[in-house]
């Protein structure tokens, strides 16, 4: 079975919509998903992992709508790859994910951002 669920941070900002022939929109993220790596008995944070991910329908609508660079996302779907030449023609490929789910993963507020105003009743 070809399902895969990944969490990572939007590397820019959704280009507009696209509509397929059917009427269906499909939207493009580039997400990077961090790695971490041990380097001389520490653990540090290595190169992301990124990733193309290709929403349909209803989600490429709400994701254009509520994602910007540098946000949290999960995404749910098939893992898939795309071959492609360099522009000094030598191979390159691109991890896909075909996602049938997103969700926006919401930062938690900071303590000093919930604290109540001078003078507040509780």
């Amino acid at each position: 079975m070809n399902n895969l669920v990944i969490t990572g941070n939007l590397g820019k900002d959704l280009e507009p919509i696209k509509f397929l022939p059917d009427g269906k929109g499909i939207v493009n993220l580039s997400l990077a998903v961090g790695q971490r790596i041990k380097a001389e008995g520490a653990w540090i944070d290595g190169p992301p992992i990124w990733f193309k991910v290709v929403l349909f329908g209803k989600q490429a609508e709400q994701a254009v709508d509520r994602l910007v660079k540098g946000d949290t996302v999960t995404v749910a779907g098939r893992l898939g790859e795309e071959h492609w030449m360099t522009k000094e023609n030598n191979p390159a490929t691109t991890l896909m994910i075909y996602a049938n789910d997103f969700h926006k993963v919401e930062r938690p507020v900071k303590a000093d951002a919930q604290a109540a105003p001078a003078g507040a009743p509780f």
